[in-house]
């Protein structure tokens, strides 16, 4: 809502009805101030003129009194004082003018009057009025002379001389006798009235609306000091307000118990909304009353712990935790005590904080779980097992104990996550885990990772027992199990290492059970071995592989072999990029030693992305368009972006991409199906050549024909090696050649050695072979007759 402007909010307060006031009062007291000094400056006109016009009339009369006290001495010829008055007023009336405000005039009674009658009727009754009354005074008064406003004043004139008498009786012989003290007439002085009175309205209302304003002035500045001071106290006011409003909000809705008490009588003064609700009381039920007037004080109490002790001390007191039964269950609190003085210094308030910790303190314990253990069997994880391991070293190193480490794993897990899914794959974990929990038994049974399990048996007679425990475990889980309906075949494998024998730290225990593992997994699965030196020795030499092999790669010891692929009638059409390893110290690695190696660590990453550069980049140099095939890792399928890095490659060194062959195994389609097969399309799009390597040796490989269409098939040289000696490999290559030409693929065999296994191939319409026949693997230079550089004149051809 707009707020009214700024006028209107004046004239709306008290100020401004005060103000409106004060003008009607203003006016009141300015108009009678007005009419005051007009009634006072017209009165005081007819009372000062007056009276100097009757002063003046008098000394006229006394003049004419006194000439005739002397008349007989200016001689017989000399005026009556009568005609000499008359004379005199006519001589003073020409010196002044017709345009004197002043007129002097001597007039007669009406009737008996010598020269000059009265001017007008009221002049006449006012001369006539005097001859009726005994004493006659003078007399002053406004009147209108033909439309002209005078003030007249009127002196009788009495005959007081015999002189005079005889003088009018000798005039008018024809009228009324004169006698001695009648009324001659009167001196009359007409003074225009009209401009005094209009100077004096003008003045009265400029007097009057002066003072209007200056009063009006004056309480308008009043009034708006005070609508200031009004708006000020109210914008304080309202200010005040929204603070007061605002800290009751704040403290209604703070996630902390606020309580507060008096400190003199101990009545409940304030309670907000979350100690309500802690501690499941009614405010109402509390305000204004002392903790001992209540019928439940086991319930109000927790409100304010060790009061007497913050009101003796005086200081913040804080109880860290503390657990409270409520209406609303059992809490944890943490409390703050403080007393709050009034001005003087005594103790007026006792103000309580508590905040409700309970959720917190059961989400640290539901982390602190969670941190301790594997989320989706609820087993303790690595962490808290090796922490475990570290105790029971401890523990068994004083009493001088043994007792083994069992590293399990499932056998064919990998297969259930890749045909049922992993949601069954889950689902069997938890039951697993569910198993060997009831079979262990006091044992610390944790989960490390995916499907591997670790175990610490009790202190006993070992290994026998180990080895007891491990064959109860195996034979347990070795069987079918339903799993959401789901029936997957599983076993474990289960390494042992023995304290002390095998080790007395935690870390080298748990690498000897994982050798033990390694060992029992490589005969096959569903064993269990116990460490033996050898194991450690293997271990050690894959650590110290890969560490190596990360330094070969930082500086630069891989090397590209180059392996031909032919045509079956002997034509080079191209080149398998082959990697290889001259360590300084070890010699020439096998690609058997070190590509295991560089998968497990993920140094095959780096690897791969060195291989494809390089190869293409030497390919883009050939005079002669040959192909260029390169293995992929699954590795690589997994992790980052394949399809991006072999695009970038391709627009970097120049290499048209028909001229590169990507080999892939079934492994890139078995770990996720749908990403491998996104991927290959991917890399079908930028146009380059996508081959199925090993073709045979896995079990879906006939299933995966069908999902993508491959360019090429690579017959596996375990085959073809045999073809000569084993009708049943024989039969096996017949086959896929066959299968491969009904799907109009070509079939590469690799593995070739022998003119034999290449005139087997020929019979059976194989298109491309690769082998020791055709060219062993060697550095680029060895070839450069067959890619045209290096001065090489022409290409060499095998023939069948």
């Amino acid at each position: 809502m707009n707020k009214p402007p700024r006028f209107w909010r004046f004239i709306r307060s008290r100020s401004g009805r005060g103000f409106l006031v004060h003008l009607s009062l203003c006016a009141a007291l300015s108009a009678a101030v007005g009419y005051g000094f007009h009634y006072f400056s017209v009165n005081w006109f007819k009372e000062h003129k007056g009276n100097e016009e009757i002063a003046a009339l008098r000394l006229v009369d006394a003049f004419v009194t006194d000439y005739s006290g002397v008349r007989s001495q200016f001689g017989e010829a000399a005026p009556v004082p009568a005609s000499f008055r008359a004379h005199a007023i006519d001589a003073f009336n020409k010196q002044n003018g017709n345009n004197s405000e002043f007129r002097l005039a001597s007039v007669g009674r009406p009737g008996r009057q010598i020269l000059t009658p009265p001017t007008d009727a009221q002049m006449a009754r006012t001369i006539e009025a005097f001859a009726a009354t005994p004493n006659p005074k003078p007399k002053s008064e406004t009147v209108d002379v033909n439309g002209e406003l005078m003030f007249r004043t009127i002196y009788p004139t009495i005959a007081q001389e015999q002189s005079c008498v005889n003088c009018h009786n000798v005039l008018q012989p024809d009228k009324a006798r004169w006698n001695l003290h009648d009324l001659m007439g009167a001196f009359v002085i007409d003074v225009p009235i009209a401009s005094f009175l209009h100077a004096v309205m003008w003045q009265s209302t400029g007097i009057g609306l002066g003072l209007f304003l200056a009063l009006a002035l004056a309480g308008l500045t009043i009034s708006l000091i005070h609508f200031r001071q009004l708006e000020a106290l109210d914008a304080s006011a309202a200010k005040l307000g929204r603070t007061q409003k605002f800290l009751d909000t704040i403290i209604e809705n703070m996630p902390l118990s606020v309580a507060v008490k008096d400190a003199r009588n101990r009545c409940y003064v304030l309670i907000n909304r979350t100690a309500e609700a802690i501690f499941g009381i009614a405010r109402g039920d509390l305000i204004g009353r002392r903790g001992r007037d209540l019928s439940d004080m086991e319930t109000v109490d927790p409100l304010f712990p060790l009061a007497d002790e913050a009101l003796r001390t005086r200081d913040l007191q804080t109880i860290a935790e503390r657990t409270v039964h409520t209406r609303n269950g059992t809490r944890i609190l943490t409390t703050r005590n403080l007393s709050i003085p009034d001005e003087t210094g005594e103790q007026r308030y006792l103000l309580s904080l508590s905040e409700d910790i309970t959720e917190r303190k059961e989400a640290e314990a539901r982390i602190e779980h969670m941190a301790q253990h594997d989320a989706l069997t609820d087993l303790p994880n690595r962490a808290a097992f090796v922490q475990r391991l570290t105790r029971v070293i401890d523990a068994a190193g004083e009493s001088e104990e043994s007792f083994a480490v069992l590293s399990i794993d499932l056998d064919g897990f990998k297969e259930v996550n890749d045909t049922f899914g992993h949601a069954i794959g889950d689902d069997l974990l938890r039951e697993v885990a569910r198993q060997l929990r009831g079979l262990a038994g006091e044992a610390c049974l944790a989960r490390l990772g995916d499907d591997e399990f670790m175990l610490i048996t009790p202190n006993g007679d070992h290994p026998a027992l180990a080895e007891i425990l491990a064959e109860r475990l195996r034979s347990a889980i070795v069987a079918d199990r339903e799993a959401s309906g789901q029936h997957p075949h599983i076993g474990i494998s289960i390494g042992i290492a023995i304290f002390p024998a095998d080790g007395i730290d935690a870390t080298t225990l748990l690498n000897n059970a994982d050798s033990a593992l390694y060992r029992a997994k490589a005969a096959g699965g569903g064993k269990t071995r116990f460490f033996e030196i050898e194991m450690d020795n293997r271990l050690r030499e894959r650590r110290a592989i890969q560490h190596e092999l990360s330094a070969a790669i930082e500086r630069n010891e891989l090397r590209l072999h180059y392996q031909p692929l032919a045509r079956i009638d002997g034509e080079v059409i191209g080149f398998e990029a082959l990697v290889r390893w001259r360590n300084p110290q070890r010699g020439m690695v096998s690609p058997a030693t070190f590509i295991p190696v560089a998968e497990q660590s993920g140094l095959v990453m780096q690897i791969g992305e060195w291989v494809l550069r390089e190869a293409c980049r030497e390919a883009a140099g050939w005079l002669h368009p040959l192909q260029i095939a390169i293995n992929l890792s699954p590795i690589q399928f997994r992790d980052g972006d394949l399809p991006g890095l072999v695009h970038s490659v391709l627009l970097e060194t120049g290499l048209a991409p028909r001229r590169l062959e990507l080999e892939i195994t079934e492994g890139v389609l078995i770990e996720d199906f749908d990403r491998g097969l996104a991927i290959l399309r991917r890399l079908k799009a930028l146009g380059v050549g996508i081959a199925m390597d090993d073709f045979g040796t896995g079990y879906s490989s006939l299933s995966y024909l069908q999902s993508f269409p491959f360019d090429k098939i690579k017959i596996d040289q375990s085959f073809i090696s045999n073809v000569k000696s084993n009708p049943q490999s024989a039969a096996i290559v017949r086959a896929v050649i066959g299968l491969a030409h009904g799907l109009e693929l070509p079939v590469l065999a690799e593995g070739v050695e022998t003119k034999a296994q290449l005139d087997f191939l020929a019979a059976e319409s194989c298109d491309e072979v690769q082998g020791y026949l055709i060219g062993r693997p060697h550095p680029i230079l060895e070839y450069s007759g067959l890619t045209g550089c290096h001065g090489a004149t022409q290409a060499k051809q095998f023939s069948a």
